[in-house]
């Protein structure tokens, strides 16, 4: 299912889907943040190391189901996430507010 996201958080899917590094931190505003897992990652180096580690840990695909705008320029994207990780595959909400055409912040939650 085809879903119509914004240009930003297209490209950040397809990043994720490609595994190139350099473009999903590309994605990013300079002071982004980042919240999964209960941890927050705050800055581009810390969002790269974040992915880094989750390149590392685990192989997946993360397909956008269903969008909706939200108040502030965000958008939730509801997400099936599958690949070696237990539980596999998951539905995850991704919570993107856009800051000058970039992801300002990125909270992602079952």
């Amino acid at each position: 299912m085809a879903v119509d996201l914004p240009e930003v958080i297209d490209r950040y899917f397809r990043a994720v889907g490609d595994g190139d590094l350099e473009g999903f931190v590309a994605c990013f505003a300079d002071t982004a943040t980042v919240a999964d897992e209960d941890r927050l990652h705050e800055g581009r180096a810390a969002i790269r190391s974040w992915r880094q580690r989750t390149m590392e840990a685990y192989s997946y695909t993360a397909e956008p189901v269903a969008v909706t705008p939200q108040p502030g320029n965000s958008y939730q994207v509801r997400t099936r996430v599958s690949g070696d990780f237990p539980g596999s595959p998951i539905e995850l909400r991704y919570r993107f507010t856009l800051r000058d055409n970039l992801i300002g912040a990125l909270d992602i939650r079952p």
